[in-house]
């Protein structure tokens, strides 16, 4: 009896692990919109890092025409037109939360 307790605790302690470790995983994101900004993207970013990576945080209008602006600094092959292009279809798809005003209460009322 005591072999058959083990031995059902030695199976099932991997699957609890297993479910754990989902809880924490990130969902799947959602195919980027469509545009002329995003084949940009698919064309002149996937050669230093991968097409994901640029969705990861979202970010304000002016942090995102300063991340471009970094990548074409460091040799992305963009156009100034083509920088301002990327530079609109991210911040329109992938901007952050507008930030709340000063003394403005925070959620949860306190």
């Amino acid at each position: 009896m005591r072999k058959v307790g083990l031995t059902i605790m030695a199976l099932a302690l991997p699957l609890i692990g297993v479910g754990a470790l989902a809880q924490h995983l990130p969902a799947q994101a959602a195919a980027p919109p469509p545009g002329a900004g995003l084949d940009l993207i698919n064309e002149r970013c996937g050669f230093c890092h991968t097409v994901g990576q640029v969705f990861q945080k979202p970010r304000s209008e002016a942090e995102w025409a300063a991340t471009v602006q970094g990548m074409a600094d460091r040799g992305a092959e963009v156009s100034p037109e083509e920088i301002r292009m990327i530079t609109a279809y991210l911040a329109k798809n992938y901007a952050a939360p507008a930030a709340a005003p000063a003394g403005a209460p925070r959620a949860g009322g306190r």
